[in-house]
């Protein structure tokens, strides 16, 4: 899917420009990973909290992963079988949160 595709589509779902801000630094730090093949339809608002989702089916150590960005923090979500393992990451300093983020999803897709 085109970055620029999936970066409309952020800004579309974005509630704020701290929200929007974090889903397309989020997006640029996927680019050259396993979970950079994001798609479109994978992207998706929370109606409940206003997150905007960012979800996988992988075939690694976990079986589905789900990030939840907010204006001020983003959520991890790793699940498999009847395990579901949940993280807070607050957004500032974002790179700090981004390479914490980047870690968990990319540990739970190997």
């Amino acid at each position: 899917m085109s970055k620029g595709l999936l970066e409309r589509r952020v800004e579309d779902l974005a509630s704020d420009a701290a929200q929007r801000s974090n889903a397309i630094s989020l997006l640029a730090a996927l680019e050259g990973t396993v979970l950079g093949a994001i798609e479109s339809e994978d992207i998706s608002l929370n109606r409940f909290t206003n997150a905007i989702c960012f979800d996988w089916l992988v075939s690694g150590e976990w079986d589905s992963l789900q990030v939840e960005i907010y204006s001020d923090h983003f959520e991890t979500y790793l699940s498999r079988d009847q395990e579901l393992r949940i993280n807070h990451w607050p957004s500032e300093p974002k790179s700090l949160a981004l390479d914490k983020v980047m870690g968990e999803l990319l540990a739970g897709a190997a």
